[in-house]
């Protein structure tokens, strides 16, 4: 369960960082290491454009309940009576990522960023994170095919032009509930008997 969207976000970011250097590709092209290194950001493809230099973005544009994973929880609710209120419940996402590349001034660039990026995640099915420095998660990582209609309303709506993108789903991601408050404790009371006789009564939770 985790709190804060934006670490998987990184986590998913650190991934394809920390596997650049070592892509396949640049073996391929005839160099000893990257031929580029792209700045790596969740900003969504029209604030790239200000960045310098080539840019790989994996901007989070959407996310939903996931009905049936939610279901799990109130099956089980339902089962006991009162139940929690829905505030002590996880949350299940599903969170839906466009991965897409920019450089200004070389296509192969942004294919090649493209290129290692797409091997990295189709080798990385199910992705965790590190236990610090916050709650670990775990998590599927799957390409979604979408239509180009859809993909084109979607890149319209950055009021940017259209370029090589792919959707990715992550799922299912718990956000963290509220936590129960604590029950009142059941109050225990001892009597102290001398000689037959009540002496005192002590009460404590």
């Amino acid at each position: 369960m985790i709190l804060d969207l934006s670490a998987v976000t990184d986590g998913l970011i650190d991934l394809v960082k920390s596997s650049w250097n070592s892509a396949p590709i640049w073996a391929e092209l005839g160099s000893v290491g990257p031929t580029f290194t792209p700045t790596f950001t969740g900003l969504g493809p029209d604030a790239i454009r200000d960045g310098n230099g080539p840019q790989l973005s994996l901007f989070l544009y959407h996310a939903e309940s996931d009905n049936a994973q939610e279901a799990t929880f109130w099956t089980s609710q339902m089962l006991r009576s009162p139940g929690q209120p829905v505030r002590y419940l996880p949350l299940a996402l599903d969170l839906f990522y466009l991965l897409s590349a920019y450089s200004e001034t070389s296509y192969a660039e942004e294919q090649e960023a493209m290129s290692v990026a797409l091997r990295i995640f189709h080798a990385n099915g199910v992705v965790r994170s590190d236990s610090t420095p916050t709650p670990a998660w775990q998590l599927t990582l799957t390409m979604e095919h979408r239509s180009y209609d859809e993909l084109s309303r979607l890149w319209q709506a950055t009021t940017v032009p259209l370029r090589l993108g792919v959707v990715y789903r992550a799922a299912v991601l718990f956000l963290t509930p509220d936590e129960p408050d604590a029950g009142a404790k059941e109050v225990e009371t001892v009597n102290a008997i001398l000689n037959g006789t009540d002496v005192v009564t002590v009460t404590a939770p």
